[in-house]
């Protein structure tokens, strides 16, 4: 990947508070690549010292008996580390995001679910500048700590990269798809079986082989298809990862504490991609479950999620 300079640049900062820094909704949609407003959990950044940064970010109120919304979680850390690459590494919003790991622990002490008001949250990120070539930077590997009321109750860790257009166009040729949600959408497993309530949140479809399933990609799940891309977002790997796990384990899934996501290559939406749950060796009294994801024969991402067993 060619260099990409990411030199920290000068704070728009106007106070010391999360959420201090001017921010639209226009400049946060931007910075955070989505296009519907309601998406959008940032609410604003501010510096706070040498690569360290503390962003303002609300949750909405979680659905049913979940403790906590996994792609809320996920979308968190995708939108802060977005947020302070834009707006404080200077790398320009026409450049391709590649993540290549997303690992996150999550404690006890999470934020009040149900209720009608959304959750106000701090997030903490320590910024790490890798991937040097010559004098420039190519990726920023970040720290996240999420706190509710001073409680810190997730910490995350996950490396961003970005590829120019130009360079992206040759790596990935003209791979947008002619219509979008065109491909073929094979039938969702019942979705109480996933923890979800409607078909369209549904990732997986049944193969007829234990713990295994076909990825469906419905892109009326606007959480987590907000606009055309050319692959399947990585969010949506780790919430196909999480229904995979839920659909072994059950109720038990909500509990995992400790998840570790590696992406190794880009997932097509025209060809199918088959996700595998396995059970691992675990510490006693913990479960460990790897979901792994392969097209065309390929490993394309795993997941393993870890917690407690009762």
């Amino acid at each position: 990947m060619p260099a990409v300079s990411v030199a920290r640049q000068p704070s728009e900062e106007i106070g010391s508070e999360a959420g201090s820094t001017a921010g639209s909704p226009e400049i946060l949609g931007r910075y955070t690549h989505l296009t519907r407003p309601g998406s959008v959990l940032v609410t604003g950044w501010s510096r706070v010292g040498e690569d360290s940064l503390t962003l303002g970010v609300h949750w909405p109120p979680a659905a049913g008996e979940r403790p906590y919304d996994p792609r809320v979680l996920t979308q968190t850390i995708r939108q802060s580390g977005l947020v302070v690459a834009h707006a404080e590494y200077g790398v320009p919003l026409d450049h391709q995001t590649v993540l290549s790991f997303l690992d996150f622990t999550l404690s006890d002490r999470l934020p009040p679910s149900g209720g009608k008001e959304a959750a106000r949250l701090d997030v903490d990120v320590r910024v790490s500048p890798s991937g040097t070539a010559g004098r420039a930077r190519r990726s920023l590997r970040m720290r996240f700590r999420l706190r509710h009321e001073g409680v810190t109750f997730a910490r995350a860790e996950s490396e961003f990269g970005w590829i120019p257009p130009r360079v992206y166009r040759r790596l990935r040729g003209d791979r947008m798809p002619a219509v979008w949600g065109g491909w073929e959408l094979p039938e969702p497993v019942d979705p109480a079986r996933v923890g979800r309530t409607c078909a369209g949140d549904v990732l997986l479809s049944p193969t007829g082989e234990p713990h295994r399933w076909r990825l469906r990609n419905d892109v009326t799940n606007t959480t987590l298809f907000d606009h055309p891309v050319d692959h399947v977002p990585g969010l949506a790997l780790v919430e196909a990862a999480d229904q995979a796990a839920h659909a072994v384990l059950g109720a038990r899934a909500l509990r995992a504490d400790d998840i570790a996501t590696r992406y190794l290559r880009y997932v097509d939406f025209d060809r199918p991609c088959l996700l595998r749950a396995r059970a691992l060796p675990a510490e006693p009294g913990r479960f460990a479950l790897a979901v792994d994801g392969t097209q065309d024969a390929e490993l394309a991402f795993s997941a393993v999620l870890r917690g407690p067993a009762d």
